[in-house]
């Protein structure tokens, strides 16, 4: 029998049996037929070489240097691969993956924001968005806005800031950390500011200051509108009394409205007069006046309580 075993072939008498060349060590071997050429081998373990592919354990790899490997269907067969994962290079020259099966469905960036139902604002940065059309609602708003037209509907109805400015449901409120803001509401070319209904200051901005030993003795109360208690006295015919309201809200400029709110006998109020002489920055002078030839009251005092506000104004 060895005399059939020469070289790499086995003689054609042996074609059963299969040569392995090398020997039976633990390195890969070329394995003959009887035929005298190289023939196919299925190995249930281990690594097993064809030309320049190895197959060692569950890896498949180039035995030459920097070789590739192509896995090639016949005919019209396909390459199926139930489970693959790509941990480097690039897939490419493939059909565009179906949004179904995790892709786009397009190979272009403005394809895939089609096919996504993306608009134009994906492409906008963050810091620089522009919105068109739609609705906004659910969200907070802070920062500064500009070309902003119109606010319809209840858009604003629960709570929106902008710019130390407050809409909290009926109220329009200076908000922010600074103090003594002003809201400016100005109207456009001809038109006019209309407030329909009420009109004046919410709850917050008054306050209350009694006056001290006279009637012509000042009083300090830095509020858009007030109250101010008088010293009780009476008012001798034809007389009057003047005394200095400070008040860091008033402007030169402004209008300061004063009237009696209450503590004037009902028989001698008529003839009070009360009325604003003179209006400085921070400062406004009040008269209280009797237009009656006698005293008023004609006996005892009155503790007038005076109101008052302040409404802005300006020259040109």
């Amino acid at each position: 029998m060895a005399t059939n075993l020469t070289d790499n072939t086995v003689s054609a008498t042996y074609e059963q049996l299969l040569h392995v060349d090398g020997g039976p060590d633990a390195s890969e071997k070329i394995v003959y037929g009887g035929g005298g050429v190289p023939t196919a081998l299925k190995v249930g373990t281990g690594s097993v070489a064809v030309d320049n592919v190895q197959i060692d354990g569950n890896t498949i790899r180039a035995t030459n240097t920097d070789g590739g490997l192509t896995v090639t269907a016949n005919g019209s067969g396909a390459v199926s691969i139930p489970k693959v994962a790509i941990s480097s290079g690039t897939v490419e020259g493939i059909t565009d993956l179906a949004i179904a099966d995790g892709g786009t469905g397009a190979s272009t960036a403005s394809g895939a924001r089609v096919n996504l139902g993306l608009g134009s604002i994906a492409t906008q940065a963050a810091d620089n968005v522009t919105i068109t059309g739609g609705s906004i609602s659910g969200v907070s708003f802070s920062g500064t806005f500009t070309g902003i037209t119109s606010v319809t509907s209840d858009a604003f109805h629960t709570s929106a800031a902008a710019a130390g400015l407050t809409l909290s449901n009926n109220d329009l409120l200076a908000d922010g950390t600074d103090t003594d803001i002003s809201i400016d509401v100005t109207p456009k070319g001809a038109g006019a500011v209309n407030f329909g209904g009420k009109f004046g200051y919410p709850t917050g901005t008054g306050g209350a200051v009694t006056q001290l030993t006279s009637r012509t003795t000042g009083v300090t109360l830095n509020k858009l509108s007030g109250q101010i208690t008088l010293v009780a006295g009476s008012l001798a015919g034809h007389e009057a009394d003047e005394f200095t309201l400070t008040n860091s809200f008033i402007a030169a400029t402004d209008v300061v409205l004063v009237n009696i709110k209450s503590g004037a006998a009902a028989a001698t109020r008529k003839y009070y007069t009360i009325g604003v002489t003179s209006v400085s920055a921070g400062s406004c002078t009040i008269s209280i006046g009797n237009n009656d030839n006698g005293a008023v009251p004609a006996t005892g005092t009155d503790t007038l309580v005076l109101s008052f506000v302040v409404i802005k104004g300006v020259a040109s």
